[in-house]
């Protein structure tokens, strides 16, 4: 069972990621909806000294199933 607490932490949590980063929530809005089975998804991270790290997935139903369901709880 999921503790309350957590809950409302998550959510406050992600408010704030909302508003200190708001290009990164428009671009997920936008690409959502369009992502499907197949779909490679990357993601690129520079650290701050410079070094680089990536890692991408190819997309299965169960990711699908797992977009769906996270759009219906945040309610878009």
């Amino acid at each position: 069972m999921i503790n309350p607490a957590s809950l409302l932490n998550l959510k406050r949590c992600f408010g704030l990621f909302r508003t200190n980063h708001p290009k990164a929530i428009q671009f997920a809005e936008a690409v959502a909806g369009k992502i499907t089975e197949g779909s490679i998804v990357e993601i690129n991270v520079q650290f701050p000294d410079g070094t680089k790290s990536k890692a991408n997935i190819k997309v299965n139903s169960s990711d699908i199933e797992l977009i769906r369901e996270l759009r219906k709880a945040v309610g878009k």
